[in-house]
């Protein structure tokens, strides 16, 4: 079954933030990064239960799962119809406590 994967604004933000900062020490791998970032994404249409559950109990309970590209951790909600992408996060962030 096929979703609708909808990336919210403060992922673009996430993903407009990731290509500025990369863009400073290697232009071309910032655009490759944020293309194969937005390829993760458009997978979760067919693939949302793919992903991770977090380790944080409070996080799982609300539901999000994360997958891995490169460095990044990118958080989604999934239902029935739809992928709701949260937050495009580095690896080494708290990403537990952006999310709270």
């Amino acid at each position: 079954m096929s979703r609708r994967v909808k990336v919210l604004r403060r992922t673009q933000r996430d993903l407009e933030e990731i290509q500025v900062y990369l863009r400073r020490e290697a232009p071309l791998r910032a655009d490759q990064l944020v293309e194969a970032l937005l390829d993760r994404m458009e997978r979760l249409s067919r693939f949302a239960e793919s992903g991770a559950r977090p380790r944080d109990a409070r996080l799982s309970g609300l539901g999000f799962r994360f997958i891995v590209e490169g460095q990044y951790l990118i958080f989604y909600k999934a239902t029935a119809r739809i992928v709701r992408v949260y937050r495009v996060i580095h690896a080494s962030r708290d990403y537990m406590r952006i999310l709270r």
